[in-house]
């Protein structure tokens, strides 16, 4: 009777030890998944912050469209504008006139950046704010 329950005890420590080994292995293979992925979102956020920096400068200035490769990312970048509105300019005096017939003319552009990298497909949108001084004669 004694080598039954001392049989039994064995293998129910047994199999606790298994269960433990096995959910140990679960977490450790589970952490590892969670791991790669920080590190791949890590690099997808960097990556859209520096080329939206790099962008931000150029695109609406210059031209209405981008493309290229960015620290191993393929980026499509458009840029649309959204409004457009003078500067206020305020009456000094009772004849002057006031309104939006400022000296600048601030344009308002939505940005759509489309990040490819393998099967990997992400569209971000920003705004941008390009400000154009306007010559009066």
């Amino acid at each position: 009777m004694k080598k039954a329950m001392i049989t039994i005890e064995v293998l129910v420590s047994m199999l606790i030890l298994f269960l433990v080994i096995a959910t140990s292995f679960e977490n450790i293979k589970f952490f590892n998944i969670m791991s790669d992925k920080k590190i791949s979102y890590e690099d997808e956020y960097m990556s859209v912050l520096s080329l939206k920096d790099k962008l931000s400068n150029t695109i609406c200035k210059t031209s209405l469209k981008e493309t290229g490769v960015f620290n191993t990312y393929d980026y499509s970048a458009t840029c649309e504008n959204i409004k457009e509105l003078r500067t206020f300019k305020k009456a000094f005096e009772l004849n002057d006139p006031s309104g939006n017939i400022g000296r600048y003319l601030m344009k308002l552009y939505k940005v759509n950046l489309d990040l490819t990298k393998g099967n990997f497909t992400k569209t971000f949108s920003y705004y941008v704010t390009v400000g154009q001084k306007l010559d009066f004669n």
